[in-house]
């Protein structure tokens, strides 16, 4: 009988589930479609409920469409969206969770920051208003009577899978570094927040390593699901965690890209910096952080420039994009593109900023302007690879997320930063394969995080893209050119 972890991916767009064997092949995807609700007056959230839907559509879909029988799951585990504030309550069933990108709590997060000034060096990130902190003080304020029902917050979607489930209340270390309440040094919640602000510490979950034995199927979830009961299910991760174990960043200086609509640089590191812009979160295993800084721009200026200079008449607009870029030459014929249409908010931090070509002339080609724009993103991921990526370390740097199909965009990519760049065959499934290293350790089908890394992700099948070094001294000297746009151009935003 071949036996299987199961592993829910709880995202905002849709719940994912896969089934994964003893040599990690994934069978078993399916996915159910999330609906999220935006308020008036700025609200984010999603139904709880409707993730526990999605959970079991997805089951039964194993037992009915596959033919799995219920005793081949032998784990379940989890990983999913963080930031959130998810009320458990009796008397509220229904209360919608705050996905983490409401970000109605600009005051809130303020005032923690006026009242414990020096609070980052313990939470390792400065309070923002997406902060599930400075949200439960706005619901203090404003939702008193159900934040006197609820019997426990959590923080992750994949929180409330393992409440269904189990009943119990736990969270990990990932997720719970986000909240603003952890400290990043010992991986427990800080007694000094909870008392300055009037919190009740029994409303916060148990944080519980991703490995662990968090509770076991209930007779009542049994019931619902078709998973047999008392299956042991495992604390999982966040999707921070979940995805950097899945690309294999296991390492001090291990790194990795995501270049979707937004992005960012990320880097596994055994201590931390201060840096308002820079996201530090504990790694799924002990002693470990990863140092996250996020870019605005990335995917959706590739969007807006197949838009700009592709014929709407295009059977094919990105391919013909493609083809653009790839009919010009290192450089762009001299031409700059300064990538912030959104503003930005790391490398430099300024919402007014704008997007800008420069160095145009008689010569000027629409194929340069395309390639100058995917130059410039990359340069921007360059910025953000000098201010977290360990410079000594030359090995390869991993890239996922939708941009990754592009194989000019990761040739140049490779070609900027010096680097060979390693795009996974299938990204979408990586935080699902990544954080199903916990049940292989605690199953012992691995005998470590470091040995499921080696054996089945960095040899797992990737497109490598080699970097050609001529390109390289060429971007080199535009890279220094590039970086005193921004600097220029500054005084014109205002």
């Amino acid at each position: 009988m071949k036996e299987y972890i199961a592993v829910f991916d709880i995202g905002t767009t849709a719940v994912k589930g896969v089934l994964i064997d003893k040599q990690a092949t994934i069978i078993g995807e399916y996915r159910v479609l999330m609906d999220t609700y935006y308020g008036d007056n700025g609200e984010v959230e999603q139904r709880p409920a409707d993730w526990w839907e999605g959970m079991k559509e997805i089951a039964q879909k194993w037992w009915s469409v596959l033919g799995i029988t219920k005793n081949q799951i032998i784990t379940i585990t989890f990983t999913g969206q963080m930031e959130d504030v998810i009320s458990i309550s009796s008397a509220y069933p229904n209360q919608k969770a705050i996905l983490y990108s409401d970000n109605r709590f600009e005051q809130e997060a303020a005032r923690i920051m006026e009242k414990l000034p020096n609070i980052q060096a313990k939470t390792g990130n400065t309070m923002r208003s997406s902060t599930p902190l400075a949200k439960l003080l706005w619901m203090k304020e404003n939702k008193a009577e159900l934040m006197d029902k609820t019997q426990c917050f959590v923080f992750s979607s994949k929180d409330y899978g393992i409440f269904k489930l189990t009943d119990m209340f736990v969270t990990d270390p990932t997720t719970a570094a986000t909240t603003g309440m952890m400290n990043l040094h010992t991986r427990e919640w800080i007694a000094e927040i909870i008392e300055t602000f009037g919190l009740d510490a029994n409303q916060l979950p148990k944080i519980c390593g991703s490995e662990e034995i968090v509770g076991y199927v209930s007779a009542s979830a049994a019931e619902e699901t078709g998973f047999l009961e008392s299956i042991p299910v495992l604390c999982g991760s966040g999707d921070a965690g979940a995805t950097a174990m899945g690309v294999g960043a296991v390492h001090q200086g291990d790194a990795y890209f995501y270049l979707g609509t937004t992005g960012w640089a990320a880097m596994v590191q055994d201590s931390f910096d201060h840096n308002e812009d820079i996201f530090n979160l504990a790694h799924i295993f002990s002693d470990l952080t990863i140092s996250i800084a996020p870019l605005l721009n990335a995917g959706n200026v590739h969007s807006w420039a197949v838009e700009a200079f592709v014929s709407e008449g295009s059977n094919d607009r990105y391919s013909d994009f493609e083809g653009l870029v790839e009919n010009a030459t290192a450089g762009s014929n001299g031409l700059l593109f300064l990538p912030y249409i959104h503003g930005e908010r790391c490398p430099v931090h300024d919402a007014d900023a704008k997007g800008a070509f420069w160095g145009i002339g008689p010569k000027t080609g629409k194929s340069d302007m395309a390639r100058a724009v995917i130059e410039g993103i990359c340069f921007s991921y360059k910025q953000l690879m000098d201010l977290i990526i360990d410079q000594g370390n030359n090995d390869f740097l991993t890239l996922i997320g939708g941009g990754a199909k592009s194989a000019s965009w990761c040739q140049i990519l490779a070609d900027v930063i010096g680097r060979p760049v390693r795009v996974p065959i299938d990204s979408e499934y990586i935080p699902a394969l990544g954080v199903s290293a916990s049940a292989f350790v605690k199953l012992g089908w691995a005998d470590s995080y470091q040995d499921f890394s080696e054996r089945f992700l960095v040899a797992a099948e990737a497109e490598m893209y080699e970097p050609d070094m001529v390109n390289h001294e060429v971007y080199g000297g535009i890279y220094q050119r590039y970086l005193k746009l921004y600097p220029s151009l500054r005084g014109m935003y205002g």
